[in-house]
C-alpha cells in the first residue's frame, strides 16, 4: 500500500515524471573511498529454465485493462544472446492492438540517462573531456551560480551530486503539438538553478544535471545531442527501431500511454525536445542490444562502443551515504533495499514519464540482463523490486544466515543521550515537502516518522546505520565538522537534509510550533536576519506570494518588475513569479500593495484555487455544503472558506462551537502562525495523504 501510494504522490508532484530510477546494491565490500569495485563475470552459466513461466505468472497479476497496466514488453539476455522477448497485453486498448516486443515503441523515461552516460564515457575514452574537470570548460560560456570553492564536475553530474537546487518540471514542459521544438541550450539557460550545496557532498536525483550532460555532448562534438546519440550509440548497437525524441514517424508503432484511470494520454513533446534526461523511445528487443554490449565488454556484434575501463566506471558505485548503502554509478543508481540482492551484484535503471514506466536490471557477474516496459506509470522502482524478489528467490536464493555469527558482530549501541545528535526534521532534497522526523527514544533506538513509509522503531546496527522492524535501512551522513547533515530512508533516489534552523521567537511549547517548524524545513517560510519569524504578526500579500511560489516550485524570472511598489524589495522576484503563475493579481496601475495584511477570508479566496489546482482529486471529494459557519462570510468568498474548512486545512485557529458550527473569523487578519497551519495541513492531508 505504501509503495503504491508513494508512486502516485511522486507522479502528482512532477508533471513530466520524477525520473525515479532503479538499481540495486553491490554485494562486494566498499573500497576505501566509499565506492564499490566491479567483479569479473563468472564462468558458471546459470540455468534460467522456467523463466517464461515465471514471467507469465508475474505479468498475469499486473497486465490487463483492469490491472496495473494495459500492456508490457520484456526482454532477457544472457551470455550475449536474447533468451526471451515477449509482449503482454495491449499497446492500444481501443483497437485491441497487442504489444509486439520487436516493434512496439515505449517511452523509457529516465532509462535514457543510462544511454546519455554511456555517450559521455565514449567521449572520456577519446580524451575529449575530463570526468573530474570543471564543467564550466564545456558549457560554451554559460555561467553557473556556484558560491563554493569546489567546482561542479562531470563526475558530479553523472552521480547526481552536483548540489544544484532542484529544478521543477511544469506543464509547460509538455506539449501535444508535435512540431514543438525546444533546444537543449535554450532549456538549460532558461531553467539554470544555483548550486546550493557543496558539490560532491550530497545525493539528489537530478534531471537538470543530465540535460547539462547532453549540452556538454553537443559542445564537445559540435553535433546535436540527438545526432550524436543516433550515430554513435543507436546505430552501432543496431537499435534501428529506437529514437531519441518523439516524432510523427514514431506514432504508428508507439504504444498508447495511459493514466491512472486508464484514459489514453495523447502523444506529447518534452522540453528540451531531445531530452538527455528522459526523452528516448525504444522497443524491448532494441533495449536488449544495449544490455548485451554492457555485459559483453562493450561490444555488440562487430561494433565496440566502450572499453573495459569505461564499463568498470559505469558499473561501480562512486558514492554512498555509508559503504553498505551505495548511491550511484555512472548511469545507474542503487534502488534495491539493502539485503534484497541475495549476495549478488546487480545494477539497474528505471524511469517513469506520463503514460509509461520502464526498468533495466543486470547481473554483470552472470551476464544476465532484464528489461521491462509498460504503457502506464506503474512506479518502476517498485515493480522492479517486486520482480527482483521473484527472480532472486527462484534463481539466486538467499544463503542461510548464521544467527550466532551475526550476534558476534553486534554493534555496541549508543545511549539515548548520545543518539540525540540524530534528532530533528529532515526534508527531502528533491521533494522538500516530504519530511522525516527523527527522535531518540531509547538506548540504541530511534523513532522515525517518515512521509514515505510511516512511523517506525529502528535499532542501531552501526555508528550511522539503523534498521526498522521490516528490515529497512536508515543511514545518516555527517558534514565535514562531524554534525549530522543528511539521512537516506524511504526515498530511494536521494538524501534528506537536516533542518538546522530554529526561530528564536517561536516557543517550543506553542501549539503552532510544529507547523512553523515543518514549513521552515520544507523551505516554504524563511525568517529574518535575526532568526525571527514574528508568528503573531499578520500575513502580508508579499509574504503569501513567497509562500505559494516556494511551495509550488515556481521559477523566478529576471524580467523587469511590473509593479512599482515591489521594485527593489525582498519579495520582488517572488511576487512576479506568483503573478506569472496565476496565483495572485495586482490591484491597480503597476501596484501590488505588497505590505497590505490579508484577512482570513481574503487569504482563503486566494489559496483555494491554487490548492484545488494542485490537488484536484482531493478537492473533488469535499462536501463544502455540509460545513456550518458561525460567522457568515462575504458571498464572494463563502465557497472558498467552506472548502478550506471541509478540507481540514484549518486548525486551532478555527474553533468548533457547541452547535457544530465553525468560528472561522473571516474578517480578522490572518497571522503568520495561522498561515503555517493552513499550508502544513494542505501539504500533508491533500497532497501527501498523511496526517
Amino acid at each position: 500500500m505504501i509503495k503504491r501510494k508513494l508512486g502516485k504522490v511522486l507522479r502528482a508532484l512532477a508533471v513530466t515524471g520524477l525520473g525515479i530510477t532503479l538499481s540495486v546494491g553491490s554485494t562486494v565490500q566498499a573500497e576505501a573511498d566509499g565506492t564499490t569495485p566491479v567483479k569479473r563475470p563468472s564462468a558458471v552459466t546459470i540455468d534460467l529454465g522456467g523463466l517464461e513461466k515465471l514471467l507469465d505468472r508475474f505479468m498475469k497479476e499486473r497486465i490487463g485493462a483492469d490491472k496495473m497496466a494495459p500492456g508490457a514488453a520484456v526482454t532477457v539476455v544472457q551470455n550475449g544472446r536474447i533468451m526471451l522477448s515477449k509482449g503482454y497485453g495491449y499497446a492500444d486498448l481501443k483497437r485491441k492492438k497487442p504489444v509486439d516486443p520487436d516493434r512496439t515503441l515505449f517511452r523509457i523515461g529516465s532509462v535514457t540517462k543510462t544511454f546519455t552516460a554511456a555517450a559521455i564515457m565514449q567521449l572520456a575514452e577519446q580524451g575529449k573531456l575530463d570526468l573530474h574537470g570543471d564543467i564550466q570548460e564545456y558549457l560554451g560560456g554559460i555561467r553557473l551560480d556556484n558560491p563554493f570553492p569546489r567546482p561542479v564536475t562531470i563526475h558530479d553530474l553523472l552521480t547526481h551530486t552536483s548540489g544544484f537546487q532542484v529544478t521543477v518540471e511544469t506543464k509547460e514542459d509538455m506539449s501535444e503539438d508535435l512540431s514543438t521544438f525546444v533546444s537543449l541550450k535554450e532549456y538549460i539557460v532558461k531553467n539554470k538553478p544555483p548550486v546550493v550545496r557543496e558539490p560532491g557532498t550530497s545525493y539528489m536525483y537530478d534531471n537538470y544535471a543530465f540535460n547539462l550532460l547532453g549540452l556538454i555532448i553537443e559542445n564537445v562534438t559540435g553535433m546535436p545531442y540527438r545526432q550524436y546519440m543516433e550515430e554513435n550509440v543507436l546505430k552501432p548497437l543496431q537499435m534501428d527501431n529506437s529514437q531519441m525524441m518523439m516524432t510523427k514517424q514514431a506514432l504508428p508503432n508507439l504504444a498508447t500511454g495511459y493514466d491512472d484511470s486508464n484514459s489514453p494520454i495523447p502523444p506529447y513533446m518534452l522540453a528540451p525536445t531531445a531530452a538527455p534526461d528522459g526523452g528516448m523511445l525504444t522497443t524491448a528487443e532494441n533495449a536488449a542490444h544495449f544490455m548485451i554490449a554492457q555485459l559483453n565488454g562493450g561490444t555488440y556484434e562487430d561494433s565496440r562502443l566502450w572499453n573495459g575501463e569505461s564499463l568498470r566506471l559505469m558499473q561501480k558505485f562512486h558514492s554512498s551515504i555509508v559503504p553498505e548503502y551505495p548511491d550511484t554509478t555512472y548511469g545507474y543508481e542503487n534502488m534495491l533495499e539493502p539485503g534484497k540482492n541475495n549476495g549478488q551484484w546487480i545494477i539497474g535503471k528505471g524511469g517513469d514519464v506520463p503514460g509509461y514506466s520502464s526498468f533495466m536490471l543486470m547481473l554483470p557477474e552472470h551476464n544476465i540482463g532484464i528489461f521491462m516496459t509498460f504503457n502506464k506509470p506503474v512506479s518502476s522502482v517498485y515493480v522492479a523490486r517486486e520482480w527482483n524478489d521473484m527472480f532472486m528467490e527462484k534463481y539466486f536464493p538467499a544463503p542461510p544466515t548464521d544467527a550466532a555469527a551475526a550476534a558476534d558482530v553486534a554493534y555496541p549501541v549508543s545511549s539515548q543521550r548520545q543518539l540525540k545528535r540524530f534528532e530533528g526534521i529532515y526534508s527531502d532534497l528533491r521533494i522538500k515537502i516530504m519530511l522525516t522526523r527523527v527522535m531518540a527514544t531509547g538506548k540504541g533506538e530511534l523513532t522515525v516518522v517518515d512521509d514515505f513509509t510511516g512511523a517506525h522503531k529502528l535499532k542501531q546496527k552501526g555508528e550511522l546505520v539503523f534498521e526498522d522492524e521490516n528490515g529497512g535501512t536508515l543511514a545518516f551522513k555527517s558534514d565535514k565538522d562531524g554534525n549530522i547533515a543528511y539521512l537516506k530512508y524511504g526515498n530511494p533516489v536521494g538524501y534528506a537534509g537536516k533542518s538546522a534552523f530554529a526561530f528564536r521567537d517561536v516557543s517550543a511549547d506553542s501549539e503552532y510550533a510544529p507547523f512553523i517548524n515543518n514549513l521552515q524545513a520544507m523551505g516554504i517560510i524563511q525568517g529574518g536576519s535575526d532568526r525571527s519569524y514574528l508568528p503573531k504578526h499578520p500575513l502580508t500579500r508579499a509574504q503569501l506570494s513567497a509562500m505559494l511560489v516556494r511551495m509550488m516550485g515556481s521559477s523566478l524570472t529576471q524580467e523587469p518588475s511590473q509593479f512599482k511598489d515591489t521594485e527593489g524589495t525582498w519579495a520582488e522576484r517572488e511576487v512576479e513569479a506568483a503573478v506569472a503563475s496565476g496565483f495572485m493579481k495586482g490591484i491597480g496601475e503597476r501596484r501590488f500593495d505588497p505590505d497590505r495584511a490579508l484577512t482570513r477570508q481574503e487569504a482563503a479566496a486566494i489559496l483555494v484555487p491554487v490548492f484545488r489546482a494542485a490537488a484536484p482529486e482531493s478537492f473533488a471529494q469535499l462536501k463544502p455544503s455540509k460545513v456550518k459557519l458561525a460567522d457568515k462570510p462575504a458571498s464572494e468568498v463563502a465557497e472558498s472558506v467552506k472548502l478550506l474548512v471541509a478540507a481540514g486545512i484549518t486548525g486551532p485557529d478555527a474553533a468548533l462551537k457547541p452547535d457544530g458550527a465553525i468560528a472561522f473569523r473571516g474578517t480578522e487578519q490572518l497571522t503568520r502562525q495561522e498561515a503555517a497551519v493552513w499550508f502544513t495541513h494542505f501539504v500533508r492531508k491533500m497532497v501527501l495523504g498523511v496526517e
